[in-house]
Order: C-alpha cells, then sequence, then structure tokens
C-alpha cells in the first residue's frame, strides 16, 4: 500500500518509535507496512465486488445511472481482519479506522470516477450513545482524509432496528427497509456511501435509497470488507458483539 510518503513528517516518526502491526494477523510490522509479508502476499488482487438492484422511482425511472447500487471491499471478511473490525467496533481501539480508511482510499480508485464526497451509514442516537462512537463515520472520515474529499453527515436512522446478524436475508431487507432519511445537502451528489462490513448489502442498499429519494445524482457503497454470502445461510462469523 503506497501511503507511507503520504503521511506527515510526525506522524512517520510516531510511527517509526510506536511500530505498527499487521492489520491481518496483527504481528508487529516495520512502521511503513501495514501487513506483513505474509499476508501481504495472501491479499486478494481483485476487491469483493457486490450488485444489487435498486427499486425504480415513484415516476418508474432508474435511480442513479443504471438502477444498481454497486459496493466494493478491499477485503473478504476473515479471520484475521474479523478480529481487527471486531476491535474497532466494540473494543474502543478507534486507531485502527485510520490504516483501513487509507486501503479503502486504495480500493475507491476502482470505481473509476470522481465523487463530490463521502458519506456513511448511521447509527441510532441510543446505540451512538452506548458506544460512544460509529465505526462507519470514522473509516468515512479516514477515507475522505485520503482522498481529500468532505466527509458530510448526510443520513440518520429514524426508527429503531433489529441486530442484523441475527436475521435471515429477508428478514434483514425488511428489519432496515424505511429506517433511514437522507438530508436535503445530497441533492445533485455523487457520494461514496462507508460501512464496516458488507453481508447481503440490506442496510447500503436501504441508506443509498434514502439518499437517491433526497436527490443524490450517484451512490457508490465502500466497506472494509465484505463477506461471502449465499442465499440462506446465516452469518455465523459476523462478530456477538454489543449491537
Amino acid at each position: 500500500m503506497n501511503v507511507w510518503h503520504a503521511l506527515p513528517v510526525g506522524e512517520r516518526l510516531w510511527r517509526i518509535l510506536c511500530p505498527g502491526r499487521c492489520l491481518l494477523c496483527h504481528r508487529v510490522v516495520t512502521p511503513h507496512r501495514l501487513f506483513c509479508r505474509t499476508c501481504q502476499a495472501s491479499l486478494p488482487e481483485k476487491p469483493v465486488s457486490r450488485e444489487m438492484l435498486l427499486p425504480r422511482d415513484p415516476q418508474g425511472q432508474l435511480w442513479g445511472e443504471d438502477g444498481r447500487l454497486w459496493v466494493l471491499a478491499p477485503f473478504p471478511y476473515r479471520q484475521g481482519l474479523a478480529d481487527t473490525l471486531h476491535r474497532l467496533k466494540f473494543q474502543q481501539e478507534t486507531s485502527l479506522a485510520l490504516p483501513l480508511g487509507w486501503v479503502m482510499a486504495e480500493t475507491a480508485g476502482t470505481f473509476l470516477r470522481p465523487f463530490h464526497g463521502v458519506t456513511y451509514v448511521p447509527m441510532s442516537p441510543e446505540k451512538r450513545r452506548r458506544r460512544g462512537y460509529n465505526q462507519s463515520q470514522l473509516l468515512a472520515k479516514s477515507l475522505a482524509k485520503e482522498l481529500h474529499l468532505p466527509c458530510w453527515d448526510l443520513l440518520e436512522q429514524v426508527r429503531e432496528t433489529a441486530t442484523q446478524h441475527e436475521l435471515s436475508r429477508a428478514e434483514r431487507a425488511d428489519n432496515v427497509r424505511g429506517a433511514y432519511r437522507a438530508r436535503p445537502a445530497a441533492r445533485g451528489k455523487d457520494l461514496l456511501l462507508v460501512d464496516d462490513i458488507v453481508t447481503t448489502g440490506a442496510t447500503l442498499r436501504a441508506c443509498a435509497l434514502a439518499l437517491y429519494e433526497a436527490g443524490a445524482r450517484q451512490v457508490c457503497g465502500l466497506c472494509a470488507a465484505g463477506t461471502d454470502w449465499e442465499p440462506g445461510r446465516e452469518e455465523e462469523e459476523i462478530p456477538q458483539g454489543e449491537p
């Protein structure tokens, strides 16, 4: 990952004095590396890709350019990265959002299009209060900084939802339908929509629809990791931490 020379001098010095750990296996690595050599060699050549059809708008027209939500993730959801995301999400290790955002920024180039800004999947006020932060917002801020784009708070969760990892594919879609609302500032914007993990894509799809309904021109999804979803199979490997 070509991010070392882009770091401020002070941050490079800090990483030399305080070596980091591989994002996948957590071995200590030299300051300019995000992965150990073994994990670097195992990285996929292409990002995880997900394509989802969106319903047509009230006039029967397609949302966006082709009526689809395209979602990319730099990593498949495997044990090493699962541990990293669990630490970010449930163990207050918020600094992990910084290197994950760097990697996501490289993946964003796969879309081959410019964006006006970055936004993220919101949390309910109660869940945000309990956790103290939104991991998707932290990832979005790191990504936006690397891409030199603004990070906008465009979405809000307007009702409580059940924990997604406990639900089937159909139940996930029902659970988040109508749960999000976008602010008018989304109008006319091409947006990168960020979440930590994509499984069925139900949450990203619901958020993208809310952005389109608010007038967004194009929405693409970007996550840190994506699971191998098989219809009818539950995602047992999703961390069972605080919802």
